[in-house]
């Protein structure tokens, strides 16, 4: 990334397009402080993100990525992981709340993780970040690895949710079907926003670059 200047307000669903080695995850890596920026500053309300602790970001901006990461041990155990790490006893109630949400039965909590579907553990990963009700969602196509009527139902619930909370979603994706869900997109080129607006004029546009990006990417449920 580099000499890019854009804000997100809060409560907005916004979705990123790129060619692959263009950006998007390196955006998202930035935003949830798993890397800093070389230069300039990320600013969260009024706040410079490299003078707030880590954790305490990471918790409020949940990142999501594409390749599920599961740990040893029960569902359950993943989805309370952070109580776990704290030392805490997660509530089994709230850890089973968010399975339901996406789509995972609650007789699935004492099974083994590392036994599950990748298009499971996904979802095991996904209720782990929701559980922590972050303030930013960050999806990296992490609905990749679900078949398409799960991965739509989840994001219409996700949008649901986060709208009525004034929360945000930054969604990357490169379905378009997904990508028409977000109310602005942001196309990202050699580390550069080379063009942001509405879905329909970035993805109606014959002449936009994005769409050439998109047509060339095989199509999922990301």
């Amino acid at each position: 990334m580099r000499g890019i200047h854009f804000g997100i307000e809060a409560g907005e669903y916004v979705g990123v397009i790129g060619a692959s080695g263009s950006g998007k995850s390196t955006l998202l890596r930035l935003l949830n402080r798993l890397e800093d920026p070389d230069k300039g500053t990320i600013h969260y309300g009024d706040d410079d993100m490299a003078e707030l602790p880590v954790i305490e970001m990471r918790h409020r901006i949940g990142l999501v990525m594409q390749k599920p990461v599961v740990f040893p041990g029960s569902v359950i155990d993943n989805v309370l992981m952070h109580d776990l790490i704290a030392g805490r006893k997660g509530d089994e109630n709230w850890g089973c709340k968010w399975l339901e949400f996406v789509r995972l039965p609650r007789d699935l909590m004492c099974r083994d993780a590392a036994a599950l579907s990748v298009g499971q553990q996904a979802r095991v990963q996904l209720a782990r970040t929701l559980s922590l009700e972050p303030e930013v969602l960050l999806l990296d196509e992490c609905t990749a690895n679900l078949d398409e009527k799960n991965a739509g139902e989840i994001l219409s619930d996700l949008e649901g949710l986060f709208q009525s909370e004034n929360r945000t979603i930054i969604h990357v994706s490169h379905q378009q079907t997904k990508l028409r869900r977000c109310r602005r997109l942001i196309y990202i080129e050699d580390g550069l926003i080379a063009a942001s607006g509405t879905p329909t004029a970035i993805l109606d546009d014959p002449g936009n670059p994005a769409r050439k990006v998109l047509a060339t990417q095989s199509p999922s449920s990301s």
